[in-house]
């Protein structure tokens, strides 16, 4: 790399240590080098200064760089930019983790004696079934597919044991090697598919396609390959049809969410004619629409001027294959809205699949500004939902805190991100009481010491899924969400726990 190269890397923070030593190198015995270096830093800092790009807000507070801090002048000698440039690099930030070994990828009508949903990580420990069918995708690459009553031990990515029931598995060539332990057997799996059932401590198992090793209590290991059997007990046999396949699986998956679409739709419509709502967007991907951007408002009776306008999000794929929403990714994408009115009370549902907490705030619904009424409903970069609203004397100085400020536990984890959720919160602005809800379930209760009864609420000009117009000179004026919406109510009530669970019910992928 060149010397500007060089530069560059560094201040972006993303140089590494052979780069960094030859950097060093280069400023310790050229002169002109640490001069050029200075220079860069120096534009660097006035470029800082200057508007952000899209938004035309200034940052006032110097940026905080992972790295190093800045020197509090960019003029003196070249010795200053070797103390500069060799100061030790430490990382506040802390990586985000996961114990889990595997995932939870589909469910047919599964029951479980503990609570999980399809998406779920899952650690090392046991899965009971009761009934219905769960598909397990192990990070090695193996996949389970379990039936009925069953009882599985996941030991690691590339282990497992199953302790009751029937469970068909495929290996592919990258989880060669995968054990699955049954009682009086163990299974060694060299690239393959085969079904194991397991009855009053009984192991049987039949290969479909490929080669199994299995270990008994006999001196030597079986080798089994397609279309063989073999039993811990020698009478009982194992037929292949005993067993559900993959793409039987696959084909009931597809029914029931077709008739989960077919049964949303229905109560949407039934839900639309709610008297409280102020809008609801059901994302539905018109084909008429010539400029593929409207965002309909579907509330009856008909609110033509609450309707939105998609900027830059693409349309994608809903809770459901048939189902459609809009997919934020850049900083520009955003849904416009204008909503009309005051109101006394409200509540704020959607549907959304966020896939990265990456910002400090992280939109939902955010109004233009910050002004005396408005509500601003985002994700906070811990995970947690947050929720607030203005309210600012008039003589109040602009930097004054004000803003009623809410938060709920954090619920976007590594574990939870990439999944359909459903996030709500009420706000009444008699009692001051702000309830946060995830995927049906009360997750922030709170009532802001700042509160004052009475207050109106109002949204003017505002944003799903992003800031349209960040106050002046505010830290963090871009959050853009990094994931998808698929429903958005907004209501002029504090709806029940009931209700808010109902919404859930109602709208949940399975």
């Amino acid at each position: 790399m060149n010397l500007d190269s060089l530069i560059h890397a560094e201040i972006d923070g993303e140089i590494t240590p052979e780069q960094h030593a030859q950097l060093e190198a280069l400023l310790r015995s050229d002169w002109q080098s640490r001069q050029r270096y200075l220079e860069l830093v120096d534009q660097h800092a006035r470029l800082l200064q200057q508007p952000t790009v899209n938004t035309g807000r200034l940052n006032k507070n110097t940026p905080k760089l992972p790295i190093r801090r800045w020197l509090p002048a960019l003029t003196a000698a070249a010795a200053i930019a070797c103390a500069f440039i060799f100061w030790p690099q430490h990382s506040s930030e802390t990586e985000a983790t996961s114990n889990g070994v595997a995932m939870l990828s589909q469910t047919m009508g599964a029951k479980f004696t503990n609570t999980l949903r399809s998406g779920d990580t899952l650690k090392p420990g046991t899965i009971q079934l009761t009934h219905g069918l769960a598909q397990i995708e192990f990070f090695s690459g193996a996949t389970a597919l379990i039936e009925g009553s069953a009882e599985i031990e996941i030991l690691s990515a590339w282990e497992a044991r199953c302790l009751s029931g029937r469970v068909r598995v495929h290996v592919p060539p990258a989880a060669k090697g995968f054990l699955m332990h049954a009682p009086g057997m163990k299974l060694e799996d060299l690239g393959t598919e085969f079904a194991l059932n397991v009855k009053d401590n009984t192991s049987s198992v039949h290969v479909f396609e490929g080669e199994v090793i299995a270990h008994t209590n006999a001196q030597t290991a079986a080798s089994l390959k397609q279309g063989m059997s073999l039993s811990s007990l020698k009478t009982t046999t194992v037929s292949p049809h005993d067993f559900l396949s993959i793409s039987e699986l696959h084909g009931l998956v597809k029914q029931r969410d077709t008739q989960r679409f077919a049964d949303w739709q229905q109560w949407s419509l039934s839900a639309s004619k709610d008297p409280r709502l102020i809008a609801y967007y059901t994302f539905k991907h018109l084909e008429d629409d010539r400029w593929d951007r409207l965002v309909k408002n579907v509330t009856e009776p008909h609110q033509p001027l609450r309707a939105g306008g998609a900027v830059g999000a693409s349309w994608t794929q809903g809770r459901w294959p048939e189902k459609t929403a809009l997919e934020f990714k850049r900083p520009g994408d955003r849904v416009r809205l204008n909503l009309d009115g005051t109101y006394q009370s409200l509540t704020l549902a959607c549907w959304v699949k966020v896939d990265s907490v990456d910002k400090k705030y992280n939109s939902l619904l955010l109004t233009d500004g910050y002004d005396n009424g408005e509500p601003h409903w985002q994700i906070y970069e811990d995970g947690s939902l947050m929720f607030s609203v203005m309210y600012r004397p008039a003589d109040a100085a602009k930097n004054a805190k004000y803003n009623q400020m809410y938060f709920s536990k954090p619920v976007f984890t590594a574990d939870s991100l990439g999944r359909w959720h459903h996030l709500a919160v009420t706000y009444d602005n008699t009692s001051g009481t702000v309830i946060q809800y995830f995927d049906g379930q009360p997750v922030g209760y709170e009532i802001s010491k700042l509160h004052q009864p009475g207050r109106s609420i109002a949204f003017g000009p505002c944003e799903i899924g992003n800031w349209g117009l960040p106050t002046q000179g505010h830290q963090f004026p871009i959050r853009n969400l990094n994931g998808a919406i698929d429903e958005f109510a907004i209501f002029s009530s504090a709806l029940s726990a009931a209700e808010i669970s109902s919404l859930y019910d109602h709208g949940k992928p399975e």
